[in-house]
């Protein structure tokens, strides 16, 4: 689905107020700025390189292959409304924290958010460490293919440092193999554009592939005075700080401000251990439905089967009496579950199929019974920690596929949406 598409269609279909959705679906979908993509991108999303993105009515969208293992029980989420029509959820329900995940900054009134990207193996391993009642690691920011330093600042817990990578080779030559985050590298060779403009360095290559990697070239004289005077690394800007404002919206839409990750993650963890409790009991009663329809079914086949009861030039008055006759309760005041049965369903073959799925639904409610909400929330964790080990590992920018989102890809992403 292009990115135009789906954007007038969510905002259609969410009452959305603030303009277009389409710099918003972008910026969920460039690897470059999360952790885990909410959308996989097909088409020119960015790079580090060139962060621009090609215009959404030529660039296309589809679901991340870990989204239905990032989100969860849709069947629970509570529904707004607008104009008496439902509209999107109060709040979706992943398994980690997304706002810890991919991050985010913004100012809104009366409050502002800065964020830092987290990985989502250590959320995952710290939600874990929460539902087991183990210390939790500290959660550091991690930024996608950075492969400096990230420190705390140990006069201010809520200040990071970022440090890029540098080397003197010789007494001209300075090779930079990483940069801070906040800069691209249209940005950092813009700098370095400056500094042979001012003279300060006379030359440099680019030889980035799948990382920073530039040779500078000093006059001796220069780099010799400032490497004494320890001004390589601010003239480099390999040094960047940045602290966080962890202020959120709780799930009431109420102001919250953490004072650190873990805290963030530790009241996640226990405000989503609520919904697993919830999931229980949908499960059983989704559960004793069924065993109850596959039951009434298989007795209703059966005792056509046996002669007991009669559809052949039967009224339907007639019919739903003999089916009272046999003791089969209505549901929801009614027989249509039965009545509508095709005839090739009412056979023995029919009728053995329903014992076994009834067979097999029982043995899942009591699977369901014995499960603490706390043990299905650990199952999601770590069916999740599993698909995403090893992901995401720095790996040289390519250009992406041209090929499009096929009709089935585009389509799913707008039926979650709620289009029809």
């Amino acid at each position: 689905m292009k990115v135009f598409q789906l954007g007038g269609q969510a905002a259609a279909l969410s009452f959305f107020h603030h303009g277009s959705l389409d710099a918003t679906i972008i910026g969920m979908t460039q690897e470059f700025k999360n952790s885990m993509p909410i959308f996989q991108g097909v088409g020119q999303f960015g790079t580090l390189r060139s962060p621009e993105a090609g215009a959404p009515r030529y660039i296309g969208v589809k679901f991340n292959d870990n989204f239905n293992l990032l989100y969860k029980d849709f069947d629970l989420t509570t529904p707004k409304y607008e104009e008496g029509e439902e509209i999107e959820p109060l709040y979706f329900l992943p398994v980690i924290p997304t706002v810890l995940l991919n991050g985010g900054s913004g100012i809104a009134v009366g409050f502002a958010t800065k964020i830092l990207n987290r990985s989502p193996v250590d959320l995952i391993d710290a939600c874990i460490s929460c539902l087991n009642g183990s210390p939790m690691r500290t959660l550091e920011p991690r930024v996608f293919g950075f492969n400096g330093t990230v420190t705390r600042k140990p006069e201010a817990p809520k200040t990071w440092i970022f440090r890029g990578k540098y080397e003197v080779k010789n007494t001209s030559t300075v090779e930079v193999t990483e940069v801070p985050p906040s800069f691209t590298y249209e940005k950092y060779e813009a700098l370095l554009d400056k500094l042979v403009e001012d003279g300060v360095i006379k030359s440099f290559e680019d030889h980035s592939s799948g990382g920073a990697h530039y040779v500078l070239k000093f006059a001796r004289a220069t780099l010799e005075e400032l490497v004494k005077k320890n001004r390589l690394d601010s003239l480099l800007k390999m040094t960047e700080q940045v602290t966080e404002n962890l202020t959120t919206l709780d799930e009431n839409g109420s102001l919250k401000v953490f004072s650190s990750a873990e805290e963030l993650t530790a009241y996640f963890v226990s405000f989503r251990l609520g919904y697993y409790s919830k999931r229980k009991d949908f499960l059983v009663e989704n559960l004793g439905k069924e065993i109850k329809t596959l039951t009434y079914r298989a007795a209703f086949i059966k005792a056509i089967i046996d002669g007991r009861i009669v559809i052949a030039n039967t009224p339907k008055a007639e019919l739903v009496a003999q089916i009272k006759g046999e003791g089969i309760p209505a549901q929801e005041g009614s027989y249509e579950f039965l009545l509508s049965m095709p005839m090739s369903s009412l056979t023995k073959e029919k009728f053995e199929e329903l014992l076994k799925k009834k067979g097999e639904a029982e043995m899942e409610l009591e699977r369901v019974l014995k499960k603490e909400p706390r043990e299905f929330y650990l199952e999601d964790l770590k069916t999740l920690r599993k698909k995403v080990s090893g992901t995401r590992t720095p790996s040289p920018p390519q250009e992406p596929s041209a090929k499009e989102p096929s009709k089935e890809e585009g389509d799913s992403i707008f039926n979650w949406l709620g289009g029809k």
